[in-house]
């Protein structure tokens, strides 16, 4: 049984988490290509938080060692960098959440391959309802070319999916490798926050050019007034208020996701993140008018009850489950 608390951050979680997607999306409609200046200031927002009012400025001794952070920022950095430079390729937003919701297929077979870890057949079943969702959706946003021109924007798609696969692969490494971090030296959650973001900053040298000149189209977009405390300080480009909004929100999410990361296993923290992800999709069909075809209802059916029968909500069929359950060698909160 989850205590009250759990129970709080996670709908904390979901909030946040939504809210976050809804100002990332007003942004990527009016600059596709201001994922990595998104990520940058997202970065950045979270290592100063921390660094005030975590690390002291670095005054406040580490639990975890420093060396032990290296393949977890690693992993973080290029999970995050690769899923924001996906939607500069074409991918429609809906079918990037239907596709993330890949995570719990590859939480289990990193779970498999790096931990050893057996599951029964109901997962399994969940495994491959899931996959069926996403490959269904995916077809169904990649129209067939026509002439050159559609030739190229389906190339594009390909490799904005292909980034999409590279940073699922990423982010599942990442979750069992902080599971085993956190069962060595304990469950430092602020603390993996705090470096995980500080870290990787400098490695945004290498994006400058194309961080620079996202901002410029920021400072382009119309200036509105911002109303703080009752009063109208001034008027500000609206993406660059759009920009706070989703860092704060985003903090939010980062901080209950660590939270929950210590209270929960990992593949339970993935399960939770993608049925935040249906919310978020309903939002961007309906509030943001995206095309959400029958083919794309089909493949987030799929998705959606193989979350489900991995909660167990949804019973599997017997026919389904054929032989008895497999025992599960780790156990799975």
């Amino acid at each position: 049984m989850m205590n009250l608390f759990t129970i709080l951050v996670i709908c904390l979680l979901i909030a946040s988490c939504c809210i976050n997607v809804v100002f990332l999306e007003h942004m990527i409609k009016v600059v596709p290509s201001c994922g990595n200046m998104i990520n940058f200031f997202q970065f950045a927002f979270i290592a100063s938080e921390g660094l005030i009012f975590y690390s002291h400025f670095f005054t406040t001794k580490r639990k975890i060692p420093l060396k032990d952070y290296f393949w977890m920022v690693v992993l973080f950095f290029l999970s995050s960098v690769t899923n924001m430079m996906a939607l500069d390729c074409n991918i429609p937003m809906p079918l990037h959440m239907i596709f993330k919701s890949g995570s719990l297929v590859a939480s289990m077979l990193m779970g498999y391959i790096v931990q050893g870890k057996k599951y029964d057949s109901s997962k399994i079943i969940s495994v491959v309802f899931v996959s069926v969702g996403i490959c269904i959706s995916t077809l169904a946003s990649n129209k067939a070319p026509s002439d050159v021109e559609n030739y190229e924007l389906s190339a594009k798609m390909m490799f904005g999916i292909l980034l999409m696969v590279v940073s699922l692969i990423l982010s599942a490494r990442l979750g069992v490798h902080q599971e085993t971090i956190f069962n060595k030296h304990g469950k430092h959650t602020r603390e993996a926050a705090f470096y995980n973001h500080i870290i990787p900053l400098p490695l945004y040298t290498f994006l400058a050019s194309n961080i620079s000149s996202s901002i410029q189209e920021f400072n382009a977009t119309p200036a509105v007034p911002v109303p703080v405390i009752g009063h109208l300080t001034g008027d500000v480009p609206i993406l660059w208020q759009y920009l706070l909004i989703n860092l704060i929100t985003q903090y939010i999410c980062i901080r209950s996701v660590f939270r929950l990361t210590a209270e929960l296993s990992s593949l339970s923290v993935t399960l939770l993140v993608t049925l935040r992800k249906f919310v978020s999709l309903a939002i961007s069909v309906v509030y943001f008018g995206n095309y959400f075809g029958s083919y794309h209802w089909l493949g987030a059916s799929f998705v959606f009850v193989g979350t489900l029968i991995y909660t167990g909500l949804l019973p599997t069929p017997q026919i389904l489950r054929g032989s008895p359950k497999a025992t599960t060698s780790k156990k799975e909160e």
